[in-house]
């Protein structure tokens, strides 16, 4: 099937004579069918437009200042916004839309449609199943997001697919859940330096604004346990998963998480700690069989999602290109907009891969919740973006 190319225009103009302390007011009309994502210059302001016309104001002393658009279908043409009119009318900018899709990648029984052009947002390609994070209009203020992706390992095996993942769980964070960018701490193949640098500036977050914030973290990588111990750690890019002394302990994560005091953080953890790798075999060939590790209980108002229980593998869900606790972690969040419980959200994740990994890899994986004593089941009616 041949996509014609679709190009419309939009007409923005600049109201030079209206003018609210200072402000000065921007109205964007034409016509639109998606929602629609606007960057306002380097500001970290965005707003989601849905329809058209739309008014916005902006200070004048921003000015002159770039708008950026961005959506699951199609590509925008960026817009400069002058510091003085051309003239009495205002000025006037068009906004092309360039066709990039104009139907789903996947028409019927999942088979690709090898005429439909891709988005490709930060690597991964938006139009493809859970990657198409949906535009909700949630503009979570006070939520903020810590992901790391550890894929490429120095001294070890790497984790197929963890860049993948770590990806579309950023672009579901600003998407769907309305973080700007300066509220996602992104850490890609990360060091041990790396990784206590991403728990430091978690900390100066949380001073500046109290505690009063609320925090996801999500990894995707290797976890290893400790031999002695059975205690779980984060094995970071630059470890060979002999030596837990230069890795991160989940312990401490969980530590350093309750003494921000925080409104509330939940973690998610694509990883296994006993040692084995996503394709079931040993981070360390030599240790031959996995462990089971000492699970570990987070405090305060922490959540743990975990990929697994016990000494399971961490499997990936190679024909969706993800880790398959990812995958169901972003397939509610697309169906149900980010909108769900974190209740509704742990049976949906721990039911569909319970089944799917046998099904798919012949061997279990039980996706597990761990809660702190003092809470309850009052967890159950949170929400990723608040209580």
């Amino acid at each position: 099937m041949k996509i014609k190319p679709i190009i419309f225009f939009a007409i923005l103009f600049l109201l030079p004579n209206i003018v609210f302390a200072g402000k000065t007011k921007i109205k964007l009309t034409g016509t639109i069918s998606e929602s629609i994502e606007m960057t306002i210059g380097n500001t970290g302001r965005t707003e989601i437009i849905s329809a058209l016309p739309y008014e916005f104001q902006l200070e004048k002393e921003e000015l002159p200042i770039i708008l950026s658009f961005r959506s699951n279908n199609y590509e925008y043409i960026t817009i400069e916004i002058p510091k003085k009119p051309v003239d009495d009318i205002g000025h006037v900018y068009l906004l092309k839309q360039k066709e990039v899709a104009d139907i789903p990648l996947y028409a019927y029984n999942n088979v690709p449609n090898k005429d439909q052009p891709k988005i490709e947002i930060n690597g991964i390609d938006t139009t493809h199943g859970v990657n198409a994070a949906p535009y909700t209009g949630i503009k979570a203020e006070n939520t903020f997001a810590l992901i790391i992706a550890n894929e490429k390992y120095e001294m070890a095996s790497d984790v197929e697919m963890a860049n993948n993942d770590g990806l579309a769980v950023k672009e579901y964070c600003s998407k769907t859940l309305g973080m700007k960018d300066k509220q996602i701490l992104y850490y890609p193949n990360a060091t041990y330096g790396k990784i206590n640098k991403a728990i430091r500036d978690v900390k100066s977050i949380a001073e500046a604004y109290g505690g009063k914030i609320n925090l996801i973290v999500y990894y995707a990588g290797h976890g290893i346990p400790d031999n002695e111990t059975k205690d779980a750690y984060i094995m970071p890019v630059d470890a060979d998963g002999t030596d837990p002394a230069v890795c991160f302990s989940l312990k401490k994560l969980y530590n350093e998480l309750d003494a921000m005091h925080l409104n509330q953080s939940v973690v998610f953890l694509d990883a296994c700690f006993s040692g084995a790798q996503r394709d079931g075999d040993m981070i360390v060939a030599a240790r031959g069989v996995a462990i089971k590790p000492q699970e570990e209980k987070p405090q305060g108002n922490t959540i743990v999602f975990s990929a697994t229980s016990d000494s399971e593998t961490a499997f990936s869900y190679k024909e969706q290109k993800h880790g398959l606790f990812t995958y169901f972690f972003l397939k509610m969040m697309q169906d149900k907009k980010g909108k769900m419980s974190l209740g509704d959200l742990a049976d949906y994740i721990i039911e569909n891969v319970s089944r799917e990994s046998i099904l798919i890899n012949g061997k279990k994986q039980t996706p597990a919740v761990i809660v702190p004593q003092n809470i309850g089941n009052q967890w159950k009616n949170w929400r990723l973006y608040g209580k």
